[in-house]
């Protein structure tokens, strides 16, 4: 088969779940003989234009057709978050000129969901793997600007209003002007791309009626919705999207063949791999380490990019201080996973938002590493507490430190969750699945023709 897969990043320059899990998954149908091609955004804030062209390339192996957009540049910045018009237009052209067999979409965050639209006018089969929550959230991640967990049903306004919130101009503004009144002010600028492209309310003031309105429509597009979690399953439910199919997530799991035995030591060595950001929870991690008993030989490993937002890792460097058992290691490379996870006995995922199925949590089972994590979202379906790893509520440090110390405190606990840790599922295992729903849709639509 001739398989487009469209994707908002991509590797190189972008390394988070989303675009490793399509670059994986790229990988393993390409392995299984089929023609894999990748679309995806580039550039994002560089460039002198919105539309800044097209480059071709490969990464291992996987040709890569990337569109360089500078998101700040178009003349509705906000609108063209989820409904980029030159965008679509392009896909229009692309599809006519290239005909895959089908077109499989693991976000369109950075393309808009025209490209949904596209795909379904152009008459090919579509699949859509949900990855996280941006068709219910325009931050993505169902968070208040209080911090509180959000389920996706909510008014325009308090959407609109959520988001905005992080803007100075806006909170400004709303000192004078009294809260009845500022739905139907914001409601009606949101509307004008003059006032809402200029800085201090781009990529914050959507017209979020208008989003919700869209991205509902656009989600009819796909002939199969994915999930990779019974959680982001129910909560599109909730939202009225009840037409979505769960399949486990496999993961690319070569670099194992790097991995040597774990050592043995009276030395606890906890782990946190991924993004250094507030809403990752490494505070609650570098505060529950601080309350360990000092007496009893521990020590946590953060690993992560430093760079990417320096006023919160000041703050994690300021908590640590004068704590030597918590040493911050920078950024880990793919190439060294097998290695930072082989020197961790059990790695932590304190997040503070719901995730979908992380990643990280099965490449350390696949390692032989327990973990724990909040007892939340997707997080909570990969762990069975006590079996595989421990969960502890959200944001509760003290019910970390309480779980962690339990390491501490049991000699054979470490060894009991290594023992429940179950197998991994493969990218291609799920590539033998999908290729399976390939088939079938393009059977339908053979049927449907004739």
């Amino acid at each position: 088969m001739n398989i487009l897969l469209v994707s908002h990043f991509f590797p190189p320059t972008y390394n988070a779940g989303t675009e490793n899990y399509t670059l994986a998954l790229a990988k393993a149908l390409s392995k299984r003989g089929h023609a894999t091609r990748v679309v995806c955004a580039e550039g994002w804030e560089a460039g002198h234009a919105h539309w800044n062209g097209v480059t071709d390339d490969r990464f291992e192996g996987i040709p890569v057709c990337r569109l360089h957009l500078n998101w700040m540049k178009p003349s509705d910045p906000n609108r063209s978050l989820y409904d980029n018009a030159v965008v679509e237009s392009w896909f229009d052209h692309f599809l006519e000129k290239n005909r895959p067999d089908v077109v499989h979409v693991t976000s369109v965050a950075s393309l808009g969901a025209g490209t949904l639209r596209s795909v379904h006018r152009a008459g090919i089969p579509l699949v859509l793997t949900l990855m996280d929550f941006w068709f219910l959230c325009p931050s993505i991640q169902l968070l208040r600007s209080d911090g509180s967990l959000c389920d996706g049903i909510v008014k325009p306004w308090h959407c609109q209003a959520c988001l905005a919130s992080s803007s100075r101009l806006f909170r400004r503004i709303n000192r004078f002007l009294p809260r009845r009144l500022q739905p139907e002010l914001w409601g009606r600028v949101c509307k004008v791309s003059f006032l809402t492209r200029r800085r201090g309310l781009r990529g914050l003031l959507l017209d979020v009626e208008n989003r919700q309105q869209f991205l509902k429509e656009m989600l009819r597009c796909p002939d199969l919705v994915i999930s990779h979690s019974e959680f982001l399953k129910h909560t599109f439910s909730l939202n009225g999207f009840a037409d979505v199919s769960v399949l486990r997530q496999g993961h690319d799991l070569s670099w194992l063949a790097r991995c040597r035995e774990k050592s043995a030591g009276n030395l606890i060595r906890f782990g946190y791999l991924g993004q250094i950001q507030e809403i990752k929870g490494v505070h609650l991690l570098v505060e529950a380490m601080r309350r360990l008993d000092s007496r009893k030989p521990a020590r946590l490993d953060i690993w992560g990019d430093l760079t990417r937002s320096p006023e919160y890792v000041n703050r994690l460097r300021e908590r640590a201080r004068g704590d030597s058992r918590i040493i911050f290691r920078g950024y880990c490379r793919h190439s060294d996973l097998a290695a930072v996870l082989i020197d961790t006995d059990v790695l932590v995922v304190p997040s503070l938002w719901y995730e979908n199925s992380p990643l990280v949590i099965q490449e350390a089972f696949a390692a032989g590493t327990p973990v724990i994590a909040s007892n939340l979202g997707g997080m909570s379906e990969a762990i069975t507490h006590g079996v595989n790893g421990l969960l502890f509520e959200r944001g509760e440090c003290l019910g970390l430190a309480k779980q962690m110390q339990r390491l501490l405190d049991e000699p054979d606990l470490l060894s009991r969750l290594r023992k429940g840790i179950p197998r991994v599922k493969t990218s291609d295992d799920e590539a033998i699945q999908i290729e399976t729903f390939y088939s079938d849709l393009l059977s339908h639509r053979e049927q449907v023709r004739s």
